[in-house]
Order: C-alpha cells, then sequence, then structure tokens
C-alpha cells in the first residue's frame, strides 16, 4: 500500500505531510545531476517546492521542471484537485495579484501566454518561487493537441 494522493486533502498541512512521507531519496539517481521534472500542472506550488529543496538536500546539481498544461488561473469547480477557498491559493493567481493588484485578472490571457511580457514575467517568478533552474509550462494549443481530442470536448476553465 502507498499513501493517497498528496494533492487531495483540503488541509494544506496534511498535504504537505502525505508528500512528504512519499519522498524516500536515491542518492545515486540525485547526487551531482541535473534533474527535470515532468508534471501534469502546479497548482499551488508548495509541494514543488518542497521536492526542489529535498532534491537540492539530497545533492541535486539543478532542478528544472515542465509542466504538461499551463499555469492555473482559476479553482476547478468539477474537481477536487485545484478547488480552494480563494483564487489566490493558486501560484498564478497569487503572483499575478501581487503585480497587479485587483486589477489582474484583466491581464489573465496575457499572464497565461509565455510569449507575452506578462507570461515571461510570471514564469520566471514562479520558477524563483519554486527555485527551480529552469521552467516551462505548456500552451492551452499544445494541450489540447497532446490529448487529441477537439477543443470543444475538453473542459479548459481553470485554464
Amino acid at each position: 500500500p502507498t499513501w493517497p494522493r498528496s494533492f487531495m486533502p483540503q488541509n494544506q498541512s496534511m498535504r504537505n505531510r502525505v508528500a512528504k512521507m512519499k519522498l524516500i531519496p536515491v542518492r545515486e539517481l540525485i547526487e551531482g545531476k541535473k534533474l527535470l521534472f515532468v508534471d501534469d500542472s502546479i497548482v499551488r506550488g508548495t509541494q514543488m517546492r518542497e521536492t526542489v529543496e529535498f532534491l537540492y538536500a539530497n545533492g541535486a546539481k539543478e532542478v528544472h521542471m515542465r509542466s504538461a498544461c499551463p499555469p492555473i488561473m482559476f479553482g476547478c469547480k468539477y474537481l477536487n484537485f485545484s478547488r480552494s477557498t480563494s483564487e489566490l491559493d493558486l501560484i498564478a493567481r497569487s503572483i499575478i495579484n501581487e503585480f497587479e493588484g485587483k486589477e489582474g485578472v484583466k491581464y489573465i490571457k496575457e499572464y497565461s501566454d509565455s510569449n507575452t511580457e506578462r507570461g515571461k514575467r510570471l514564469i520566471e517568478e514562479i520558477c524563483r518561487r519554486l527555485k527551480l533552474t529552469s521552467l516551462g509550462f505548456q500552451s492551452l494549443e499544445g494541450t489540447v493537441k497532446a490529448v487529441g481530442l477537439p477543443e470543444c470536448k475538453l473542459c479548459t476553465y481553470c485554464w
């Protein structure tokens, strides 16, 4: 048996506890290495930051991350994993709010596009906060293409 999915508990301290219990370092695979993480998404960023710190503490030379979808801009109304008491629990929205204040909502489309100045700034800040060497996000178009279904058959609400 293993621990449950670490992003499922509603309580952040329980999510952190479950995530930490699942981390078992294999130093031969970490020490002195340049590591690349690929994950489906970054919701709050707390567990990724702790994982990155754990990898550096166990000798990683660099830690890079690629997300299979764009930054999450809206909490999911339908699934548990990104449901939050506030949109500001989401790392992307929290940063946008710090950059722009309440007016940031007007610029979400720009922040969602990694080719715009705002999008680049958002990615740089998430990268810095998570203590990553580099960070990249799949575009919405790339995500839809990777899934292989027509966009009209996919829920893209959170992006």
